[in-house]
């Protein structure tokens, strides 16, 4: 396990166009443990003082932030010359790995389910999008990059916004240049595509396209290269996911739609528009649809994997009684109290290998924490 500062990284997650992921774990004085995520810049970057520059906008931007729906920044700063980002560990799934191993596993994602990610994403935007400086400036903030990468749903049922690596907010000391295009060209809205000056109804376009691909399981504008991918952003035919998914309410297309207008006179105006209007419709079809629910289904699909999570993670106490050695049987007032071992112990003395009589595990449960 590498030591990174006063990190510890357990394991890498990802590579991006940046840096590197890695799951970390922070430890303090008097057995203090936090899990997070590291986002330490590549190497070779570490130079680069246009990647140093919008690294660390990243970090002040969304280091002001603070919503259930967004996650948060805790650290910033650099290692040997190596800068990160420390950040909230949002312990679940992209939107893109949900929906594949629900389509796998259960036949889909739940509509109600769906209609709740991108409402609870929709209300972590408009946060955003409204945010403050403490002096009371308004940030101007827009993500830029809504897309299904960036939006996690946790086995807890809460929806997190991540990633305002590209984000545009006034002030930002790495200024975008006018024209130039940053994002995931697949959910750039029309203007973002032309290069045109954005406001926050750029976002909501790209929730809009996260929305239609997770409701139809289908891509929306990806083509088969960059240009043609940007061609159809702008100008592509867009059929009504009812069209393509038998049984979507056409009240939901509705709704859908208007989100993905390509006048953004026509769209919703702010992301909590889009929020309301979803959550009308889940209203009024009288939908399970909250995070509770959410959350029962993500541990129903993921219980195997939650349970491997468990048993790496967690300490395992065994009952173990020396008595139930083999050979022959002693007076019970000849064998003595059970003591209890952990299983490092166990590894240590062998006693993990044996079977049948000659060891039984009498009780086993995850070590509960002290109290204090």
């Amino acid at each position: 396990m590498e030591t990174f500062g006063r990190y510890e990284l357990i394991r890498k997650l990802a590579t991006g166009g940046m840096g590197q992921i890695f799951l970390a774990r922070q430890k303090g004085p008097v057995g203090f443990q936090k899990l997070l995520v590291v986002k330490r810049i590549l190497p070779h970057l570490s130079e680069e003082d246009e990647f140093i520059r919008m690294f660390f906008d990243e970090a002040r931007i969304a280091a002001l932030l603070n919503h259930p729906n967004v996650a948060q920044i805790y650290d910033v700063g650099d290692v040997d010359g190596i800068f990160f980002i420390a950040m909230e560990y949002v312990h679940g799934q992209s939107v893109t790995a949900l929906n594949l191993q629900a389509n796998s596993a259960k036949g889909g994602l739940p509509l109600p389910l769906k209609c709740r990610i991108i409402a609870d994403a929709a209300a972590g935007l408009d946060y955003a999008h409204h945010a403050k400086s403490p002096s009371g400036r308004k940030l101007g903030l827009i993500h830029r990059d809504v897309s299904p990468q960036n939006v996690l749903v946790g086995f807890n049922g809460n929806v997190k916004l991540i990633d305002f690596g590209v984000a545009k907010a006034a002030g930002k000391v790495s200024q975008t240049v006018a024209g130039t295009i940053k994002g995931k060209y697949a959910y750039m809205s029309p203007e973002q595509a032309r290069g045109d000056e954005l406001d926050a109804r750029s976002d909501v376009f790209g929730l809009g396209t996260v929305c239609y691909e997770l409701l139809t399981s289908t891509r929306l504008f990806k083509r088969e290269s960059d240009s043609a991918t940007l061609k159809a952003v702008v100008g592509a035919k867009l059929a009504p996911p009812s069209t393509l998914v038998k049984g979507i309410p056409k009240a939901l297309d509705a709704v859908v739609m208007k989100a993905l207008a390509r006048d953004r006179a026509a769209r919703y105006q702010t992301a909590g528009e889009f929020q309301l209007a979803l959550e009308d419709f889940l209203m009024r079809q009288r939908a399970a649809a909250t995070s509770s629910h959410l959350a029962a289904f993500m541990r129903e699909l993921y219980a195997g994997e939650l349970e491997e999570e468990r048993f790496a993670s967690e300490p395992t106490v065994i009952q173990y009684h020396p008595g139930l050695r083999r050979g022959p049987s002693l007076p019970a007032s000849a064998k003595g109290p059970s003591r209890t071992l952990s299983r490092t112990e166990m590894a240590a003395s062998g006693a993990r290998s044996r079977t049948g009589t000659e060891a039984r595990a009498l009780d086993k449960k995850p070590q509960e924490p002290e109290e204090g």
